[in-house]
């Protein structure tokens, strides 16, 4: 998928960390590689309620320019999934 999402020890999402994040800390060599997640990951991630229609994930997806969201039960911190782009492709949504 290319990302991952970053919990504390409850399990809340904290961040995310993507293939691009982990190319662009690559650029900056063995020094960039040895910092915590913690510095490198983005701390607002995009998400969704599983009870949303996959279109609003889409319109989410096309207004951020990202191809993937984290899925949460109703107004919990802890993520239940993520849907990427190509759940999207393979549903027939896109």
């Amino acid at each position: 998928l290319g990302i991952t999402g970053v919990v504390d020890p409850q399990g809340v999402l904290v961040g995310v960390f993507t293939d691009g994040d982990l190319r662009r800390i690559m650029q900056l060599g063995l020094e960039g590689l040895q910092q915590p997640i913690q510095q490198v990951m983005a701390t607002e991630p995009k998400r969704i309620l599983r009870q949303n229609l996959a279109a609003k994930a889409l319109q989410i997806m096309e207004a951020h320019s990202i191809t993937s969201l984290f899925v949460f039960a109703d107004d919990q911190e802890i993520p239940v999934g993520i849907v990427h782009l190509h759940d999207l492709l393979k549903s027939g949504v896109v």
